[in-house]
């Protein structure tokens, strides 16, 4: 397992994507730009959205950067992705794409559950996202006590989570934050979603000491400065979110706050930077579905490869820009025309 640079862990599902009219939203309560875990109310919308044209894609955020850093990555099977799958069909379709990627996979196996799914419902370009995570939710930290799985973790130089990981497996994030500050090796994490943030932030307050480079979006970003209590200043939050408690004081903390098609910003060693993001005309964009995700995947490559943080933004807006013109994290065929 030598050959493994990088580790993203989080929880692995397959996208159902559909593209649906308002009423199909309304009548399940879904908002545009939002995702949830499913309740028992939803369950019965994975069969609704299965009678019309839907297009299966291996998704979970960290599932998705792993593919695309892989992609615009030179050398293959340096991307290692791990989290719970069950023993279904679901599981097989994950694992295969996963892998045609070159990433390779060391999912954990339980099969008292699916494999978890993820409806993602598309209105006009935005998505509404709903999660039903089933075997996800089983991983544990056993996996990472594993023989094999040790040894991938002491290979790694790089680590890379997403918060929703932290609704399944708090333990394993701060098992993988510990062993990075430890070993000075760098931690890069998502915040994801709004929902983490209010419902989950013990959690999330735990991890962070651990984190070397955040990433959110600006709707991730006011959330903690409201819950922070830090006001909806985007370039205040990202100044107190960089001097915030940090176990690994060997590296200071870099605060990457991405903005749709405006800067993005990026505040690191006391100074704030904007980056602006490849343009792109409306009717070319497919689907921003994974355009976060993507982001983290382009800049983890780059910064794997030693790139300063400027080279870095700019590689995960370029991976942006290739994946939204795509359905879902779709990796586009060929290679990109950035790769390190």
């Amino acid at each position: 397992m030598s050959n493994i640079k990088i580790l993203c862990a989080g929880n692995p599902l397959l996208d159902i994507s559909s593209h649906v009219e308002m009423e199909l939203l309304d009548k399940y309560e879904l908002k545009l730009g939002n995702a949830i875990l499913a309740e028992d109310k939803h369950l019965p919308l994975y069969g609704e959205i299965k009678s019309g044209k839907v297009e299966y894609i291996p998704g979970g955020a960290a599932q998705n950067t792993s593919r695309v850093c892989q992609w615009m990555l030179k050398d293959k099977q340096t991307v290692c992705y791990t989290g719970c799958v069950g023993t279904d069909d679901n599981a097989t379709i994950l694992k295969t794409a996963t892998e045609s990627n070159g990433v390779v996979t060391k999912y954990q196996v339980d099969g008292s559950a699916p494999t978890g799914a993820c409806a993602v419902l598309i209105n006009n370009k935005e998505r509404s996202m709903v999660t039903n995570l089933g075997a996800a939710n089983k991983f544990n930290i056993s996996h990472f006590q594993t023989e094999e799985m040790k040894a991938i973790v002491n290979s790694a130089q790089f680590f890379y989570m997403v918060g929703y990981f932290l609704t399944v497996s708090p333990d394993s994030a701060v098992h993988l934050g510990k062993h990075a500050a430890e070993n000075d090796k760098p931690f890069l994490y998502g915040l994801a979603a709004p929902f983490l943030i209010d419902f989950f932030f013990d959690k999330v307050s735990e991890l962070l000491p651990y984190v070397d480079i955040v990433f959110a979006n600006e709707s991730e970003a006011a959330t903690l400065g409201r819950k922070m209590n830090w006001g909806e200043d985007l370039t205040v939050i990202a100044e107190k979110l960089a001097a915030w408690e940090k176990v690994n004081t060997k590296r200071t903390r870099t605060v990457i706050f991405t903005q749709g098609p405006d800067a993005t910003l990026v505040f690191q060693d006391g100074v704030l930077s904007k980056y602006s993001p490849i343009k792109v005309a409306t009717e070319d964009i497919v689907d921003l579905n994974a355009a976060g995700d993507s982001f983290c995947g382009g800049f983890l490559a780059a910064y794997s490869k030693g790139q300063d943080i400027a080279k870095s933004v700019e590689a995960g807006h370029y991976a942006s820009w290739e994946i939204i013109r795509q359905n879902g994290a779709t990796i586009p065929a060929g290679e990109p025309k950035t790769q390190f």
